[in-house]
């Protein structure tokens, strides 16, 4: 038996001419790459009608193919718009004018009218669009920057906090992770303080202080402070500029470094070369119970004061009181702002549960520090987030809005509101949405000019 292969010869007609053989039929991925083609080039405005059929290309025969030409037409329109709104709007433009551009065509609307249903298509994507972002709220660049912050410091975080509409229930997406931020908030900025707890209240306050108050009594106790002239001067230059705030009489500045450290010999030097370590801290309290009534220039002034003078009781610690003082410093500063945010701010600074409010904590030590917030140690990674973690009371509802919440706010909801929040558009986003959706009109203009043609042909 041979292996070989017998090659049969081509057929032949009855007068004996070769037949060709048919065709070979075109592949399913060849006609859709010719049904792109020809959307791509009727997508030339007025004339690209003309250019495909010129070109040979041919109409498409198929659903696939119809969805395929309509996709690619309206493609070119939706890129060049995207760059000016953001991306999503563009999208959404594309997603309905396609859409119902081919509903029309398979419902059997006249071809020259389903570019008409194709601007209404892309109208409702556009308009979608800008509800989102009415809805959703708009990310803003520096919100932005903190949420990612947040997050990463382990706190729960959702698309509301990059938008100024902030996250639904304040300090969180949900009523749960509202309660855990603010527990967390709460712990660090009590911990920063020497005294970690989630519950913020009288007793906290007073216990804390008595601590802080011991602590620093041993480092300065019987010790002698000295103050060199030049930092005598500085001090000299705090209070003359808080004559100008305070006016002479009424010179809170003045009064204290007088009555604590002020020089003994008329006419001398407004601080004492030499003096009781103890005296400095009495100066150092007192400067601390004046900031918690000023604001303005009055609280900025006495801020420096307070610095200078613990930078002054600084100097004269080496070693590791040194070093123990300046943890004590930072410990003492937290007390005295958390201790006046219940003192001045109620229950709106500190909740009824003792959780510490962030944005009322931001506000406090923006005012303290004479509106330089950074400069307080409850600042970084902490205080700052209180432009996007705000505390508000947590109403009961009732079932049905109950059940509409939790359906809204599950994993999957905020996943889609983070992928469909938009950006801030930039300026003439508008006009390249509204030239996407009209795009179609020229497709309409020249379906109407060349369709008569066809029917006289």
């Amino acid at each position: 038996m041979s292996d070989e292969i017998e090659l049969l010869p081509p057929p032949k007609s009855a007068d004996g001419v070769e037949l060709l053989a048919p065709p070979k039929a075109p592949s399913g991925l060849e006609r859709g790459a010719k049904a792109a083609a020809r959307g791509f080039v009727e997508a030339v405005p007025f004339t690209g009608e003309k250019l495909a059929e010129q070109a040979g290309l041919p109409k498409p025969t198929t659903f696939g193919e119809r969805l395929t030409r309509r996709a690619a037409r309206n493609l070119p329109y939706a890129l060049g718009s995207a760059p000016f709104t953001g991306g999503i709007p563009s999208t959404l433009g594309f997603v309905g004018a396609t859409g119902l551009g081919q509903l029309a065509e398979e419902v059997g609307v006249p071809e020259e009218y389903q570019p008409l249903a194709e601007i209404v298509g892309g109208g409702v994507g556009q308009g979608t669009a800008d509800v989102l972002g009415r809805t959703l709220g708009y990310v803003q660049k520096p919100l932005a920057a903190l949420a990612k912050k947040a997050k990463n410091l382990g706190y729960e975080i959702d698309y509301g906090a990059k938008a100024t509409q902030g996250m639904k229930y304040g300090s969180g997406g949900t009523p749960q992770s509202a309660i855990r931020n603010l527990d967390k908030f709460t712990e660090e900025a009590t911990a920063r303080a020497g005294r970690p707890t989630n519950n913020v209240n009288a007793a906290w306050v007073e216990q804390t202080q008595a601590e802080l108050g011991n602590e620093v009594g041993q480092l300065f106790a019987g010790k002698t402070f000295t103050s060199k002239p030049g930092f005598q001067q500085k001090i000299q230059d705090i209070v003359n500029e808080a004559e100008s705030i305070f006016g002479q009489q009424g010179n809170t500045a003045r009064t204290i470094i007088e009555k604590n450290i002020g020089g003994q010999r008329a006419g001398g030097e407004l601080l004492s070369p030499q003096f009781k370590a103890e005296d400095l801290r009495g100066a150092i309290t007192q400067v601390n119970s004046a900031l918690s009534g000023a604001k303005g220039p009055q609280a900025k002034v006495l801020h420096d004061l307070k610095d200078a003078l613990e930078e002054l009781a600084r100097k004269n610690l080496s070693g590791k009181e040194a070093i123990q003082y300046d943890a004590w410093r930072k410990k003492y500063n937290s007390w005295s702002a958390i201790s006046d945010l219940i003192q001045l701010e109620g229950k709106t600074g500190i909740t009824a549960s003792g959780q510490v409010n962030p944005e009322k904590l931001l506000d406090e030590i923006t005012r303290r520090t004479g509106g330089r917030a950074a400069a307080n140690p409850l600042y970084k990674d902490l205080g700052e987030l209180g432009d996007i973690l705000k505390s508000q009371v947590i109403k009961p509802t009732g079932g049905l809005s109950a059940a509409l919440a939790s359906a809204t706010e599950n994993p999957l909801s905020k996943g889609l509101g983070t992928i469909m929040q938009r950006s801030v558009p930039m300026r003439g986003a508008g006009l390249a949405a509204t030239a996407q959706t009209l795009a179609p009109a020229q497709q309409y203009l020249q379906a109407n000019t060349l369709l008569p043609a066809k029917r006289q042909n």
